[in-house]
């Protein structure tokens, strides 16, 4: 029998052999899907936060609940609903009020466009984090919201769910939440 080449197999199929506790399986999986959740926290969180703590916590919540789902087809919206009560979870422990941001003490990692010029880059790294800034700005709600939405690309039904909010609490956070990022980013835009 030959080997598996873990890194050609479909997410589906390497759910499957990570419920069988397939060690390779569960390293492949975490690989692909640790940098969605790096980067729904890099949206969501403040630059202090421990953004790298929240995703290993939420990776290691994923793997240990892994057996529980039932649906394959239905893993982006549980491990979405994990990160979110991760994230939840983490604001609780601190029990603050989340601290406005400066634009100019974020820390963004994007990938460099290799092809455009520098003067374009600069611009969009500046629009960039501009846009970082005025989302922290959000209320925490408005926040996971429309990021649920404009970066995850769920219905507001899915978020409803996701949030245990009503439908129209969720339509009335992300029209104020682009009405805000509107006003906000009116010079940018």
């Amino acid at each position: 029998m030959s080997k598996l080449n873990y890194k050609k197999l479909p997410i589906s199929d390497l759910i499957l052999y990570t419920q069988k506790a397939d060690l390779k399986a569960t390293a492949e999986l975490i690989r692909r899907i640790q940098k969605d959740i790096y980067t729904f926290f890099c949206h969501l969180c403040q630059p202090n936060d421990s953004i790298s703590d929240l995703t290993q916590e939420t990776l290691i919540k994923i793997i240990q609940n892994i057996d529980k789902l039932k649906n394959i087809d239905q893993f982006k919206k549980w491990s979405n609903r994990i990160a979110i009560n991760v994230f939840y979870d983490a604001l609780r422990k601190r029990k603050r009020a989340i601290d406005i941001v400066e634009s100019d003490s974020l820390d963004l990692s994007i990938i460099p466009d290799k092809k455009g010029k520098p003067v374009d880059n600069y611009h969009c790294k500046e629009l960039e984090c501009k846009i970082k800034a005025c989302i922290i700005n959000l209320p925490v709600n408005a926040r996971l919201a429309i990021i649920l939405r404009e970066l995850e690309g769920l219905s507001y039904e899915e978020i409803a769910k996701l949030t245990n909010t009503n439908l129209g609490t969720v339509k009335s956070r992300i029209s104020r939440a682009r009405e805000k990022l509107q006003i906000d980013l009116a010079n940018y835009l």
